[in-house]
């Protein structure tokens, strides 16, 4: 079985605005339950860049709960903001089951720096009320306030990440097991992974509304480079339950920080190791970049309709 790499949030970079969350008032987690999120999420993830007052239409909640929600989610780096907008920052199963959602809110609790520090003190033997205080100031959250920061132990606890023996990597590990058992049984069913460019936002939520109604299950990831980012680290569950790794090629999508910072050798790799088919998916007439050259690839250039027959029958057969 493949081990992913080592994580250690506590040395974890974070940029200015990043630190301005963690920094004194500022940090504030809302105490909602975890059932609330998961219709938030599936809004933010399919709706991509979207305000509050449309989050909460799509999710079928109010606003007042949905805000809560995001901004509890931007703190624990499931959602990212960008002024008045939200998307997500991590992939997600938009119809996945409840359990493969919460296994990615768990990964997102895990790489927590604020967690992760509470981890280490409860395994001193701290009181819990005691290691959240020494977690905060260790990531200097000043003044200290509980009421602020203690909702955070409601949510380790339901999704029982305090454990010492739940880590990313066994996270990553049990996805890895989920897909061999699933191929061993002769499950036919088929996942896929779905990277794309914020520009090609709309051929990909078409795309994988399509797939979605031919049983297949997809995890969306909608691409936003962020300082710091490892593309191994983000990939983490969704890649390794994977069959096929889908990539939205376009000329907007080759000129994106996210294609020149992340379409690279290291990706590769490490789509390839955990034997998930590499299928280019190209919009446009654009020239596959030369890292993808020798892959078979999904031409929508001049069909939408005869493109996603030729995706669809390749994936079926498992063989690209």
């Amino acid at each position: 079985m493949v081990k992913s790499a080592k994580h250690n949030p506590a040395r974890g970079h974070r940029t200015t605005s990043e630190r301005s969350t963690v920094l004194g008032r500022a940090f504030r987690i809302e105490p909602i339950n975890v059932d609330s999120v998961f219709s938030v999420l599936d809004a933010v993830s399919w709706l991509g860049d979207a305000d509050v007052g449309r989050i909460a239409q799509f999710a079928g909640v109010d606003a007042r709960t949905a805000g809560k929600v995001v901004k509890n989610c931007v703190l624990f780096r499931l959602v990212n903001r960008k002024n008045a907008n939200f998307s997500m920052a991590v992939p997600y199963p938009f119809k996945g089951s409840k359990d493969e959602k919460k296994a990615v809110i768990r990964e997102a609790l895990l790489k927590l720096p604020l967690v992760f520090h509470l981890r280490q003190f409860l395994s001193f033997g701290e009181n819990s009320a005691v290691a959240l205080r020494k977690a905060a100031t260790m990531i200097g959250i000043e003044p200290y306030d509980e009421g602020a920061v203690s909702p955070i132990l409601k949510w380790a606890r339901e999704l029982e990440v305090l454990e010492a023996s739940v880590t990313t990597e066994a996270l990553v590990d049990a996805a890895t097991e989920t897909k061999e058992r699933r191929h061993r049984g002769h499950d036919e069913r088929i996942v896929a992974f779905l990277s794309h460019s914020s520009a090609d936002k709309v051929f990909a939520r078409r795309l994988a509304a399509d797939l979605t109604a031919q049983g297949i299950t997809i995890w969306l990831d909608e691409e936003n480079i962020l300082v710091g980012d490892s593309i191994t680290e983000k990939i983490g569950q969704g890649l390794a339950q994977s069959d096929f790794f889908l990539i939205v090629l376009s000329a907007n999508a080759l000129a994106s920080e996210w294609v020149k910072k992340e379409l690279n050798q290291a990706l590769i790799a490490e789509v390839e190791k955990r034997k998930v088919h590499i299928l280019p998916v190209r919009i446009d007439a654009s020239e596959i970049p030369p890292l993808l050259k020798d892959k078979h690839f999904a031409d929508f250039a001049k069909s939408y309709t005869e493109g996603f027959e030729k995706l669809l029958t390749a994936m079926k057969r498992r063989d690209t």
